[in-house]
């Protein structure tokens, strides 16, 4: 049974890797359920998996993680019923299935080579996570990306006196990326990015209402739709696609402006968050035996007459399914760095206004909130001293209040957070908000080692570590015996084996 629950939470290498994997799937036609699976075939009967979509509705991975789950559930022994359910950002979800998904087999995420590999190989302060951990099931790649343009813009494209195309994005990761900048730099592309969109749909509606003029896709229904009826014509393919015959190929282009090793390795490096194109995984640590039966499932349901006509029609007939193993392989590829590579794309990135390829996370400050305006959308506050303004971005910047994910609008004035931020063009942008809850204790046993208090309505017991717990009375350091029963004080928490414990408690 499927559920849909939407919740607002080449390089040539890789063209090669593309046929040699495709070539392998045809290899795996006769996949049985591996010995294990069978002996835990009736875990899964009267429960529900999960299948967590690391993207907001509409785009390419919504729409791949909906259609895998529309047949997956008939394919898992004891067939569970299917839920699926949207969270907003690739880096958060991905940091949630490291450290917050329960590693049961109930909960696989669906991610975006380039949302989720990009911001490993630039170095994020944001990750959190270990790719080659996770539990991978399974892939689908759409094929190669193609970049379409309005065709009204086109003359603007190489008149560097015209008005630059304005070429929508969402992570800056993508192949279309990498695609628009090796353009704009070596073939004359007289362009500008258009940046923050949260999704694939954002940028869909971007384009209908005059806001960019280019974006790139690998789904053929997305591309025949803007081609057809929206005024777009096909600019470029990524590699060469039989169903765009006499678009000129990327790659053939670049091959004739003599890029040097580096500048090629860092093409192939940019390139390489899209070597997985939409990938399933489970948790770190996820029982052996259930991976097993998700990995036979999922090979089985992506086989299904009906799975195959739909995703024909979605993606068109250059899809091709990937193993757990070759998925694992192709991330663990793909992350491979090249410091040659890496020097251009800091250039690169800069030149064009994108974000750059982080050195290390800027540490995070204690901060009180004087006033929270726009519906958290501007925070002000005092730090060191100094009078502080900041912007909050609903895509870029990671709020949590209490330990959990939480939207601009639930930050308030008089909230005590940790965070850090980074100038962005003329604006000074909040990148970490971490609220702590602010709560009033019950009792306070064992000299300040145990803590109660209530906390939405529930009863909490936190233990507080001698050396890892960080306690401040007053502005100052102080030891957990001053913490007494009646102080309101702020403060975060983790859990530590089997018990809960406090990280950081901030008391007046």
């Amino acid at each position: 049974m499927f559920h849909d629950q939407n919740i607002p939470c080449v390089s040539l290498a890789k063209a090669v890797t593309r046929i040699t994997l495709a070539a392998a799937v045809l290899g795996v036609a006769s996949l049985a359920f591996a010995p294990q699976a069978i002996a835990a075939g009736d875990f899964y009967k009267g429960k529900t998996l999960t299948v967590m979509v690391a993207s907001r509705a509409g785009g390419g991975t919504d729409t791949t993680g909906r259609l895998v789950a529309r047949f997956w559930g008939d394919y898992i022994p004891g067939k569970p019923r299917i839920l699926v359910r949207n969270k907003t950002l690739q880096v958060l979800t991905a940091n949630d299935l490291q450290h917050k998904v329960r590693p049961d087999g109930l909960t696989v995420a669906v991610f975006a080579g380039g949302g989720s590999l990009g911001p490993v190989l630039r170095g994020s302060s944001a990750v959190r996570y270990n790719l080659l951990e996770f539990g991978h099931v399974g892939s689908l790649d759409r094929g190669p990306s193609v970049q379409i343009i309005r065709k009204s813009a086109l003359a603007r494209m190489r008149d560097p006196k015209g008005e630059p195309i304005a070429m929508g994005s969402v992570s800056t990761d993508r192949t279309q990326d990498s695609t628009a900048v090796f353009g704009a730099e070596y073939l004359g592309w007289n362009l500008k990015f258009v940046l923050g969109y949260p999704a694939s749909n954002a940028i869909y509606l971007a384009y209908g209402r005059g806001e960019i003029d280019m974006f790139g896709s690998g789904t053929v229904t997305i591309l025949k739709r803007f081609i057809k009826d929206e005024g777009a014509m096909a600019l470029v393919t990524e590699t060469a696609r039989p169903d765009f015959p006499g678009v000129p190929v990327f790659i053939d282009l670049l091959r004739k402006k003599n890029l040097s090793k580096a500048e090629w390795a860092a093409f192939r490096q940019w390139n390489g968050a899209g070597a997985v194109d939409k990938y399933f995984s489970l948790p770190p640590k996820t029982p052996k035996d259930r991976l097993a039966i998700l990995r036979a499932s999922f090979a089985a349901a992506t086989k299904d007459p009906g799975f195959k006509k739909q995703a024909a029609h979605t993606f068109g007939g250059g899809y091709s399914i990937l193993t757990g193993k070759q998925t694992h392989d192709a991330i663990a590829g793909a992350i491979a760095q090249d410091p040659q590579g890496l020097v251009v794309i800091k250039r690169l990135r800069a030149k064009y206004g994108l974000p750059k390829v982080s050195r290390k996370a800027k540490p995070l400050v204690v901060v009180t909130f004087d006033k929270v305006q726009r519906g958290g959308r501007v925070l002000l506050f005092s730090h060191k001293g100094k009078k502080m303004k900041l912007r909050v971005s609903g895509s870029r910047s990671e709020i949590t209040v209490a330990g959990k994910l939480a939207p601009r609008g639930a930050l308030k004035a008089g909230m005590t957070c940790l965070m850090n931020w980074a100038k962005r063009g003329d604006r000074i942008e909040a990148r970490k908000v971490n609220c702590l809850a602010k709560v009033t204790f019950d009792k306070v046993q064992r000299g300040g080692r145990i803590l109660r208090f209530v906390h939405d309505g529930k009863k909490m017991k936190l233990r507080v570590s001698g050396g890892r717990s960080e306690i401040t009375v007053g502005g100052k350091l102080a030891p957990r015996s001053a913490l007494k029963a009646g102080m309101t004080c702020s403060l975060n928490w983790a859990k530590r084996g089997d018990r809960i414990e406090a990280r950081k408690v901030i008391c007046p």
